[in-house]
C-alpha cells in the first residue's frame, strides 16, 4: 500500500509539473495498480483540466455599401492618376506651369476629392472634355484629344467608379449638384 501511494503522489507531482515523462502518463495498468480514484475507467470525475470550447466564428460584419463605393473610387483614382499628372497638372495643380486662378478653380489636382467648383459633377465633366461621353473632346487645352487607349480607358474606369459611389450617396451632398 505504500508503494502504491508513493507512487500516487510521484504521478500526481510529475503530471502537475508539466513533465512529458512516461511516468507522468502511466499506463492503464499502472493507474489501476496505484488505487487512483481518478484513473481511466473510474466513475469518479476526471481531474484533468477542460479545454475551452472553440469559440464560434463571428458573423462578418456588414460590408458598408458606400465605404465599398469609395474604395472602388479611390483604387480606380490611383490606377487614373498618372494620366492626370500627365495630362491635366500643368493647368490643373498649383506648381503647374500654366496654372492660373481660373483654371484651378475649375479643376485642382492637389486633393483628392478633386478640388474646385466641378467638384460635385467632375466625372461627368471629365467625360464630356476627354471625349469619353461622345462629345467632341476639349482637353487637354493645348492638344484636344490626346488622351487614348489604355490611359483614356483607366480615366473612364476612374469616371465610372466616381459616378457609382455618387449615385450610392457615397459623395458628401454638394450644392449644384446636377447630374
Amino acid at each position: 500500500m505504500t508503494r502504491s501511494f508513493i507512487t500516487f503522489v510521484f504521478v500526481a507531482v510529475l503530471a502537475t509539473s508539466g513533465s512529458k515523462s512516461s511516468a507522468s502518463n502511466p499506463t492503464p495498468s499502472e493507474v489501476a495498480s496505484s488505487g487512483d480514484p481518478t484513473a481511466a475507467g473510474s466513475d469518479a470525475p476526471s481531474e484533468r483540466p477542460r479545454l475551452a470550447e472553440p469559440e464560434q466564428p463571428a458573423e462578418p460584419a456588414k460590408a458598408d455599401p458606400k465605404a465599398e463605393l469609395l474604395a472602388t473610387e479611390a483604387s480606380a483614382w490611383q490606377t487614373a492618376r498618372p494620366v492626370f499628372t500627365k495630362y491635366c497638372a500643368t493647368c490643373h495643380a498649383k506648381d503647374g506651369k500654366k496654372a492660373t486662378r481660373k483654371k484651378l478653380d475649375h479643376f485642382d489636382l492637389a486633393t483628392y476629392p478633386l478640388g474646385g467648383h466641378h467638384t460635385a459633377t467632375i466625372g461627368f465633366t471629365i467625360r464630356d472634355v476627354l471625349g469619353i461621353s461622345g462629345k467632341k473632346p476639349t482637353m487637354p487645352y493645348d492638344k484636344p484629344g490626346l488622351v487614348k487607349g489604355d490611359e483614356l480607358a483607366a480615366v473612364k474606369a476612374w469616371t465610372d467608379a466616381w459616378e457609382a459611389a455618387e449615385k450610392g450617396g457615397a459623395h458628401p451632398a454638394a450644392e449644384g449638384h446636377h447630374p
